[in-house]
């Protein structure tokens, strides 16, 4: 009989605006990529489907925690444009009480409705964030399953689709090591002649049963 798997316990998915359905208006681009995270987030929901909604952590000014509603207005993506979030109004999930959440995280919280999921609270935190700032952040995340937006810095010198911005490296590095995570990446090829030749989906593994 072979080994249990190891559970999902994060995925990390590149936070472009592209990958949300709508965004690049009629175009369609990066439907690979947006089936690879689709997959992905279905498997760390599948890991514990009696525990909590995935968590989001992201990269934003100021560390925060709350109920975030997504949105794309800050790069010119009206929200009418984005049936995605059509359809979380009309779902009665559309508003957030904590909030508008910055880019990097709506597009987490995007990638999650599109995988038919319910998302947790949104943490975000600041490149430069403290031993502080990390440390309220682990806690605000709990210990369910994280989606996390990579991409780097919004405008920062590392913005490849596997870079991850300081601070958010910072708390996810203090999450694997407290759960011995291994990391899985895969590159999925994006088509496109104007975008990069590929971008990165990380999953990561907590320890399998038994180990």
């Amino acid at each position: 009989m072979p080994a249990p798997a190891a559970p999902v316990r994060a995925v990390v998915v590149p936070a472009t605006p592209l990958l949300v359905p709508g965004a690049a208006g009629a175009a369609e681009v990066l439907v690979a990529v947006r089936a690879a995270v689709r997959r992905a987030l279905r498997e760390l929901a599948a890991a514990d489907p009696g525990g909590p909604a995935p968590a989001v952590l992201a990269h934003g000014p100021v560390v925060r925690a709350g109920r975030l509603r997504p949105s794309l207005a800050a790069v010119g993506v009206a929200d009418r444009w984005v049936p995605l979030l059509g359809e979380r109004t009309a779902a009665g999930t559309g508003s957030g009480d904590d909030g508008v959440a910055g880019v990097p995280a709506s597009v987490a919280l995007l990638a999650l409705a599109d995988a038919g999921l319910a998302a947790g609270v949104t943490v975000e935190v600041p490149a430069a964030a403290g031993p502080d700032d990390v440390a309220a952040a682990v806690a605000a995340l709990g210990t369910g399953p994280v989606v996390v937006a990579g991409g780097g810095v919004p405008g920062g010198p590392e913005r490849g689709p596997a870079a991850l911005a300081p601070g958010v490296a910072a708390v996810l590095a203090a999450l694997a090591a407290a759960g011995g995570w291994e990391a899985g990446p895969t590159a999925v090829p994006a088509h496109h002649e104007h975008l990069p030749a590929a971008y990165h989906v990380t999953v990561h593994r907590g320890r399998a049963p038994g180990r």
